[in-house]
């Protein structure tokens, strides 16, 4: 009787079908990988969204994400005022906003509720803007207007702030932080009011109070120049020669007794010439 072989017997194969077998796992698993981190950043993204959503209501910094979530809880902050509404508008405000705007402030203000309000200078020259501030100031708000940058907030009653995301170049205007926490709050305010001491009330330079030193033709150039433009391009936004600019910025500067086009453009920016809509 023949004996069976062992069974830990090995023979030797061919290395090539083993070695495709491995490459052929390691493919495998390679793209099992490259699919698990093509979906990992998306899986993260709706994780912390629904992180931020689950956070308790107490949190002292909230992201909201959403201009409709962002609005709601404005709203909720701002019915519930019952001292003072501060709010930093560096932005143009669309029609609609300020009609909304105008019913919900009044009321406040009819409640005895304080209000300051911070435009951009540039804004005295839209007209919805300036009958939504002759409104408010009639029902005893304060309007005032600065020509700079300034950070966008709204402050209800120095307990809660509305504040921009700041992690991207542009602030997006569907995104904002809720601040709940005192001394944040007080930090915001603190900012808000190094801008208030240097804006200009609104009502505080009618026009034709003074003698307007510039004429409406210098008025649109010195806007073109102070939005970043230079002369060659204000002339042409204007349809004004290069020449002709040139030469009414000349008279200017004679007739302000300056030598420099810094100084009239400094000049500009606290003038009543500046408050002219025109």
């Amino acid at each position: 009787m023949e004996t069976p072989p062992h069974k830990d017997t090995y023979s030797a194969v061919e290395p090539r079908h083993s070695a495709f077998r491995l490459i052929q796992q390691i493919h495998t698993q390679l793209s099992a990988l490259a699919a698990y981190s093509g979906e990992l950043p998306g899986f993260l993204g709706a994780l912390q969204g629904q992180f931020e959503a689950s956070r308790p209501p107490h949190e002292s910094i909230q992201h909201l994400v959403g201009r409709d979530l962002v609005n709601e809880h404005i709203s909720q902050e701002h019915s519930g005022a019952c001292t003072e509404i501060i709010t930093a508008q560096p932005g143009h405000r669309r029609p609609e906003d300020l009609a909304y705007s105008a019913v919900r402030d009044r009321r406040a203000l009819e409640q005895g509720v304080q209000m300051r309000t911070l435009y951009h200078s540039s804004v005295r020259r839209v007209a919805t803007v300036g009958d939504w501030a002759k409104n408010m100031a009639a029902g005893g708000a304060e309007i005032r207007t600065f020509n700079g940058r300034f950070p966008r907030s709204i402050i209800f009653d120095r307990r809660v702030a509305f504040i921009s995301v700041h992690t991207a170049a542009e602030p997006s205007p569907d995104e904002a932080v809720m601040v709940s926490d005192q001394l944040m709050v007080a930090q915001i305010v603190a900012v808000f009011d190094l801008f208030w001491e240097r804006a200009t009330p609104w009502l505080s330079r009618p026009p034709g109070s003074k003698k307007l030193v510039t004429t409406a033709s210098t008025r649109a150039i010195l806007r073109e120049l102070c939005a970043g433009r230079t002369q060659a391009q204000a002339a042409k936004n204007l349809g004004f020669g290069s020449a002709w600019v040139n030469e009414q910025l000349g008279q200017l500067r004679r007739k302000l007794g300056v030598q420099t086009l810094n100084e009239v453009i400094y000049w500009w920016a606290t003038s009543p010439d500046h408050e002219v809509q025109d």
